[in-house]
């Protein structure tokens, strides 16, 4: 599994390919391949290739991508797994062909130069590649029939892009952003958007089952494999055979389709709930002879011991079956603590996934890098509601749909009445009921189109609305089909199940590095099965559980069907914004607000500060040519640490900006002698050290004949008394946020009286509105900044080297404070796997800078660990220092669980030094989504060990040119406009 990026620029005059553009597309899918990279340029520089590898098959560097055929006529980037990659290989060396490696990749390169396109009759598996054909100048792109893996391209009329992931390509920065209005509106009738959309125009998504060939500006689209039209042949010859025949036939093709489905270098483990479905793999798994298989079970503690509770059953199973098993917890608190990351990984908006994403986050903690799903075997063995209630409605109701205008006129009056008591579906019955298509749509819909004005744009609605097509397309996918099971079939494979359940799998097993594979969707296994579905008597769920020789436990055959979920229609019941709504409706408004383009071309996006969120005071002021600002900091000149160093950078860019004539900040302490400052800065030092001199210094202030048009609090422990500066210069209060100072309930009361908060991170601002319960949109982001000319890569200090005992190693570093109440820094984590990287790298060794409480107990834990001899403590340096002691690191890492953003970063990527920071923290916006280092789970040792050895082997010391986005100049920028938009300036 892994991410794929192809950029061909077609035509003479297409300037050649970015190699900044196609790295940054490559590594914004760095989750999708943590286990190394590669890219691939063209002799003429109009074709690049990129890959991200998470390698499952051919774990040498021989299986690495992008990959060149032998006569380097055709090159490849590939997703995904080809499960009859030896037989195929087996046939292709005795045509004559010869293999320089033991890995699928190499096998469809050989197949393509033996076969072209019609190569894809051949193939077992799910995938999503790209092959550039330097004998005809083309490339040729494929996607597996039952659009398993995901595979995106746009075309601006001069180049063509291709990769694994929306987000990806939008990294790029080369996207037109334009909203694509079908994808929105498809979002709100289905709760995902409906292929081929996506939310911008420029970016659509290859059909499953299809291939595309671009040769110069022509394109050659052709559908190789349609599942509809699979069951509309099936449909014409049903196969009608007793119990016992077609239990013979489901065993043999699913244990058939289970063996190909266990090829793998690494072990292969299965999500283990306790229904039928994952039971039956399990089974089957076992008795196709896997090795010693791994289960993983995920618990919720709001369903401990209930009926809902999966473990004990799950648990019974992986005894009977003698896998090695995980039962992983989680709760409503890993929800709220894992939301930002849920949303930044959702690839494209979904109301679903959150199940596979925390049921993936316990495979890897199991210690899994391959699991089996049940996905699939709901829609094959009719296991939805769906079989049984849609025909039922459309016989219902068809009389109805032939009266004109009745369905609409029932809708108008009843709808009004309908929506306060239950779902507004309801008064569409009959309207849309008298038919499969329809009839789905009420089932499978979440917004009914009428009620799509009161989302969107109505010009939006309309254009949208024309373009999906959608009751057109629901009955051409149900067109020549007769039998009433495979109707319902063909709809839920082709839009829930592709659309949604394999897109939220996708996506979310990603973000962990996790490769899902999906037994029940194998063409063999369909082939079985289509002509037995279309019988009058098709195979059942538990037909097929009833195919493992050792028989499932009574207790999972006879349990009742209950689906794999989360309470997450509970958690989001306590959700302020999901109040009201019913179903999942609140969570897709709350998803579609945070999935907005502005997000996706740039991580951080200030909203507007809306005029009915701004005071009268502000409006009042929005006429001043000059205005005065009064800030409330603890520490910025002559202080210590990002939050003071982020102090010192907002004073300075406030007295930069047109208008500005006075910026006065009262200091609460000031544990150095204060640098030079700005000349429309007054840094009052009368209240240091002291809460009483504090206060005093600060009504002394507001009482001098000044006044202040607005008062910026930056700390939320100096809110009160900031409060008390509202309201006597009666003034506008915004109160500045940075990090976990501001993650938990602090002076509640106040918080309602702020006018706006600027948040250094999104993260950050998520936590904070969580207990907050004010109005979002009255928040602006301001990332930190860095001043890369006053760092800058270079050598290592050969006396620091010295003082450190620390010539000839290789060495780790992490700068922060030694303090109790902040070990989610990350330092025990790399204590912790360090003895582990001493025997790969025999010179590695540890560099903490900083000073506080809990040095002694590092101390005794590095000598406890044995690695006393490994570990420097260099205690506590003055800014004159930082940059040489960064240069002294061969790695920065930092898998911190609490970090609001995590200036450190920037400065150590300032020093040319590669930087580990932590997926679940504000680090992930310091890092820009791994774009400009490697991002890890802190909880993960063996993700973190990888990544620093990945990082040691990158010996190039180069600051990174994203880092500008984090420079001075562009900080300026952003204060700026955030204060025209307090201001009306």
């Amino acid at each position: 599994m892994c991410g794929i990026v192809a950029i061909y620029s077609y035509r003479q005059s297409s300037p050649p390919v970015d190699r900044a553009e196609l790295l940054r597309i490559r590594d914004r899918m760095t989750a999708r391949g943590p286990d190394g990279c590669g890219e691939w340029y063209s002799a003429d520089g109009k074709v690049g290739m990129g890959h991200r590898r998470l390698a499952i098959i051919d774990l040498s560097e021989t299986g690495a991508q992008p990959m060149q055929s032998s006569d380097g006529n055709l090159v490849i980037v590939f997703n995904g797994e080809i499960y009859n990659y030896r037989a195929l290989r087996s046939s292709l060396e005795k045509k004559g062909y010869r293999f320089r490696s033991a890995s699928d990749t190499e096998v469809l390169l050989n197949l393509y130069a033996e076969k072209g396109a019609d190569m894809l009759n051949d193939l077992r598996g799910m995938y999503a590649f790209a092959i550039w054909d330097e004998r005809d100048k083309s490339l040729f792109l494929a996607r597996d029939p039952f659009g398993i893996k995901p595979l995106y391209y746009s075309d601006n009329g001069n180049t063509f892009r291709v990769a694994s992931q929306v987000k990806a390509l939008i990294a790029g920065g080369a996207i037109d952003t334009s909203p694509e209005p079908a994808g929105h509106v498809g979002f709100f009738l289905w709760g995902h958007v409906p292929e081929p959309f996506t939310f911008f125009k420029s970016i659509s998504s290859l059909p499953a089952g299809t291939y595309m060939q671009i040769r110069g500006g022509q394109r050659r689209t052709k559908t190789f494999f349609s599942i509809r039209d699979e069951l509309a042949e099936a449909s014409l010859t049903p196969l009608e055979l007793p119990r016992e025949k077609i239990r013979e036939r489901l065993r043999d093709a699913l244990l058939d389709s289970v063996s190909h489905h266990l090829v793998a270098d690494v072990p292969v483990g299965v999500f283990l709930s306790s229904g039928l479905d994952s039971t039956t793999l399990t089974a089957l798994a076992t008795e196709a002879g896997a090795a010693q298989l791994h289960s993983a079970t995920l618990g919720f503690r709001e369903y401990k011991g209930t009926e809902a509770d999966e473990t004990i059953l799950a648990a019974e199973v992986a005894r009977i079956y003698g896998t090695t098993h995980s039962t992983i917890w989680t709760e409503k608190a890993d929800f709220q603590d894992e939301l930002t990351n849920i949303l930044d990984a959702m690839d494209r908006p979904t109301i679903d996934g959150v199940n596979s994403y925390f049921v993936s986050r316990a495979a890897v903690k199991a210690g899994l890098k391959v699991a089996l799903s049940g996905l699939g075997g709901d829609e094959l063995f009719g296991s939805y509601e769906s079989f049984r209630q849609i025909p039922q409605m459309v016989r219902f109701l068809r009389p109805f749909s032939t009266i004109p205008g009745f369905g609409k006129a029932f809708r108008v009056v009843s709808a009004p009445f309908l929506k306060r008591f239950t779902s507004p579906k309801y008064a569409s019955l009959f309207e849309y009921g008298g038919t499969y298509g329809g009839t789905y749509l009420l089932r499978r819909g979440m917004f009914m189109p009428w009620e799509l004005p009161e989302l969107l744009d109505g010009e939006m609605v309309k254009e949208g609305w024309q373009k999906l097509q959608t009751l057109i397309r629901l009955e051409e996918i149900v067109k020549n089909i007769s039998s009433p099971y495979l109707k319902v079939s063909a709809l839920e494979m082709c839009l829930y199940m592709r659309n949604q359940l394999l897109r939220d799998t996708d996506w979310a097993s990603m973000a962990h590095s996790l490769e899902v594979r999906v037994p029940f969707l194998d063409m063999g296994l369909l082939h079985t099965l289509a002509p037995l579905m279309a019988s009058g008597h098709p195979p059942n769920k538990q037909d097929m559980a009833s195919s493992p020789v050792k028989a499932l436990p009574e207790k999972v055959l006879n349990r009742g069907k209950t689906g794999f979920s989360v309470p997450v229609y509970e958690w989001l019941l306590q959700d302020r914004e999901a109040k009201g709504e019913r179903g999942l409706r609140g969570w897709a408004k709350k998803v579609y607000q945070s999935y907005t383009p502005a997000k996706q071309t740039s991580h951080y996006h200030a909203p507007i500060l809306q005029d009915s969120l701004q005071s009268e005071t502000v409006k009042k002021n929005a006429q001043k040519e000059s205005f005065s600002i009064l800030t409330l900091v603890t520490d910025g000149f002559g202080g210590h640490g990002g939050i003071a160093k982020f102090n010192r950078d907002l004073l300075t860019a406030l007295c930069k900006i047109s208008g500005c004539k006075e910026v006065v900040a009262i200091a609460r302490l000031m544990p150095n002698q204060s640098e030079p400052k700005p000349a429309k800065l007054s840094y009052v030092t009368d209240g240091l050290n002291s809460k009483t001199k504090y206060m005093f210094t600060v009504l002394k202030q507001l009482t001098s004949n000044k006044s202040y048009d607005i008062i910026i609090c930056c700390h939320i422990n100096l809110l009160p008394i900031a409060y008390i500066c509202k309201l006597i210069c009666k003034a506008p209060l915004v109160l500045m946020l940075y990090g976990i100072d501001a993650w938990n309930p602090v002076n509640k009361y106040l918080i309602n009286k702020i006018d706006g908060f600027i948040s250094i991170s999104e993260i950050t601002t998520s936590r904070f509105l969580a207990w907050a319960k004010i109005d979002k949109n009255k928040g602006f982001i301001l990332p930190c900044s860095v001043d890369i000319n006053s760092y800058g890569s270079g050598p290592k200090n050969p006396a620091l080297l010295k003082r450190y005992g620390l010539e000839g190693k290789t060495v780790l570093m992490t700068f922060g404070r030694l303090v109790s109440k902040e070990r989610y820094k990350g330092f025990d984590e790399v204590l912790e796997i360090l003895p582990d990287l001493a025997k790969e790298i025999s010179n590695i060794a540890y560099l903490i800078v900083g000073d506080g409480d809990d040095r002694k107990r590092l101390e005794a834990k590095a000598e406890l660990l044995g690695v006393k001899n490994r570990v420097v403590f260099a205690g506590k340096i003055s800014e004159a220092e930082k940059a040489d002691h960064y240069r002294l690191a061969d790695v920065y890492v930092m898998p911190s669980r609490g970090e609001g953003f995590g200036i450190v970063y920037l400065e150590a990527m300032a020093c040319g030094i590669p930087v580990i920071g932590s997926k679940v923290d504000g680090s992930r916006e310091a890092l820009r989504n791994g774009e400009l280092g490697i991002l890890v789970d802190p909880s993960n040792c063996s993700e973190l060990k990888q990544a620093i050895l990945t990082a040691i082997l990158n010996k190039e010391r180069v600051v990174p040119a994203g880092l500008c986005y984090f420079s001075f100049e562009s900080f300026t920028g952003y204060c700026n406009n955030i204060m025209k938009q307090l201001l009306k300036a």
